[in-house]
């Protein structure tokens, strides 16, 4: 690893790079993880003060097929999210994907046609090949795993954070944690043909 210039050696490295986590430079191909990018747009509205509060916390809910959340800031401001997009690493925000957001925002709640549209925004998010996080120790000796998260990054961000320190410090990943291991994906003898 490098580090300005200098080498830095290390017996452990956690590979926790998000989207990019599958093409860190490098890490020898069969040890990267099956992560893929998945886009995601988010905006971000300002409420008037005469609707403030317009809720009071987060709302989630699935409209026409589609999964949307509604987040509250204290500051008056609304974070609606978000469009997921099997699209490689696009970052471009669309007038379908802040369509759709609005649209489906307002069928949750409707006064969101009223607010302000402050800030739009597209990143994109490792997906694996289950869209369930890939936590653990990888294939090389002294390579570990916190990636692929898929839309819940933020939301368990945590309980990986912690797993991994578990898992640097007492050499075992927590037993909640082990059905995300990065074992799963391991090439498989197919099923015997009857």
């Amino acid at each position: 690893m490098r580090h300005g210039g200098t080498a830095v050696a290390a017996d452990v490295v956690v590979l926790a790079a998000g989207a990019a986590s599958g093409r860190v430079p490098g890490v020898p191909a069969a040890a990267l993880p099956p992560v893929r990018p998945v886009k995601g747009q988010i905006l971000r509205l300002r409420v008037p003060a005469p609707l403030r509060p317009l809720i009071s916390r987060t709302v989630r809910g699935t409209v026409c097929g589609n999964p949307v959340y509604l987040v509250p800031r204290a500051d008056g401001e609304l974070v609606l999210g978000a469009t997921s997009e099997e699209l490689g690493f696009d970052e471009t925000v669309t007038a379908g994907g802040v369509h759709a957001l609005l649209r489906d925002a307002q069928a949750l709640v409707p006064a969101v046609g009223e607010a302000e549209l402050v800030e739009t925004a597209a990143r994109c998010r490792p997906g694996s090949p289950d869209n369930a996080p890939i936590v653990g120790a990888g294939a090389l000796p002294g390579l570990v795993l916190a990636t692929g998260h898929h839309r819940n990054g933020m939301l368990l961000a945590g309980v990986t954070g912690e797993g991994i320190a578990d898992l640097l410090t007492a050499g075992e990943l927590p037993g909640h944690l082990r059905p995300f291991a990065p074992g799963r994906f391991a090439a498989r003898e197919p099923a015997p043909v009857p």
